[in-house]
């Protein structure tokens, strides 16, 4: 055990359920042991500088301990950190708040922040912005908004653009959106000049919630202000206009979005997709799918759902059919339902052999469900 990486060792809480015949090997270690040897291991590696460089190794490894519920063990390898120089570098301490953050310990984020003094670390708005990033995992986004009217003057931190898009973002997710607003003026009062990041998050949030006219008040005041709308932005827009039925306007923002040399991703089509399949237009749904396909977009999920239904739904069951074979990708999961959906169909239209063919692709654990289910569709 003691030679095994932490990321293999924790690797195998994840495995599916050991069968009995392995679960009486003996040897078997638990899982508390699997976790004590990772922390053990991932402990001894970061006495290496190279491996305290390496950025993904901690956010696995802390990913997949607070995905398993041991946090404690999270707290463990992160406050072992202190022992070593690098943690009077704002920067290495500024990525184990964001890490805090990841595993939705935002109270241990805040603290290690205020030891940044007795760490002999500087606090700057480097690590101010970690902090208010570190409670958006847990939505706790009354506290961005006071820790940002709070800190900059106590300790005497000028908020910088990601500061203010930050507590943007976090009026903007509890509906305060006049306050959001207003913190534009706040920053051209303080020199501090939105970019596309800042106005994307507005743009979200006013076209999400059907507030068109403002979300277009927004963007004519990004233009105005010389702001370089980005990809996010013209999806936040087309977005906008999908969900209030205007498509041809939202096929202008399309237009324009190519015009000025931005490519469309998966996002971007799937709006499209969706703005079609609202107006039961099975014939330009497929076009776009096509479209998209040829643009070298790779469909997720979303689209496949929305896609596989619309087809149903229009009797158009070997689409459906070629969309189902084509989403079985562990990175693209359907949902048992939109599964069902297309072998009932299968099975109502008498073509059994491909319905079993669905069933013999998915690899995953609701095939025994579905194969109950719909028993027609494998006797």
């Amino acid at each position: 055990m003691n030679n095994v990486s932490p990321l293999r060792c924790l690797s195998q809480i994840f495995l599916p359920k050991t069968t009995k015949a392995t679960a009486a090997v003996p040897s078997a270690p638990t899982k508390d042991e699997i976790i004590q040897n990772v922390v053990d291991q991932f402990k001894k590696k970061s006495n290496q500088n190279k491996f305290r460089r390496q950025r993904l190794s901690y956010k696995i490894t802390v990913s997949r301990l607070a995905k398993a519920g041991h946090f404690s063990s999270v707290r463990d390898i992160l406050d072992h950190q202190k022992v070593y120089p690098d943690i009077k570098d704002e920067h290495f301490t500024a990525r184990l708040i964001c890490l805090y953050g990841e595993a939705k310990m935002s109270d241990y984020a805040l603290q290690l922040f205020d030891e940044m003094p007795d760490l002999n670390c500087p606090r700057t708005v480097l690590s101010f912005n970690a902090l208010l990033a570190a409670y958006f995992p847990t939505k706790k986004f009354d506290i961005i908004v006071e820790l940002f009217q709070e800190l900059p003057g106590k300790l005497s931190i000028k908020p910088n653009v990601i500061s203010y898009t930050s507590v943007i973002k976090a009026f903007c997710e509890m509906g305060s959106f006049d306050s959001a607003i207003s913190m534009l003026e706040d920053m051209e009062k303080n020199d501090v000049a939105p970019n596309a990041t800042t106005f994307g998050s507005l743009l979200d949030a006013f076209y999400v919630n059907g507030r068109l006219s403002e979300a277009e008040n927004i963007w004519n005041l990004m233009e105005e202000k010389e702001v370089i709308p980005d990809l996010r932005c013209y999806n936040s827009r087309l977005y906008g206009m999908v969900k209030e039925k205007r498509l041809s306007e939202a096929m202008e923002v399309f237009n324009e979005l190519n015009d000025k040399g931005l490519k469309p991703n998966t996002c971007t089509y799937n709006c499209l997709i969706k703005g079609f399949v609202t107006e039961g237009n099975l014939k330009e749904t497929k076009k776009w799918y096509t479209t998209m396909l040829e643009s070298g977009c790779s469909p997720n999920s979303p689209t496949f759902s929305i896609l596989i239904s619309f087809a149903c739904d229009n009797d158009d069951i070997d689409f459906a059919y070629e969309l189902c074979k084509r989403s079985f990708n562990p990175k693209k999961k359907l949902s048992t339902k939109v599964i069902k959906k297309v072998i009932n169909n299968l099975v109502e239209q008498s073509k059994v052999d491909k319905a079993r063919e669905l069933l013999e692709l998915d690899n995953s654990n609701r095939k025994l469900l579905l194969d109950k289910l719909i028993p027609s569709a494998v006797d």
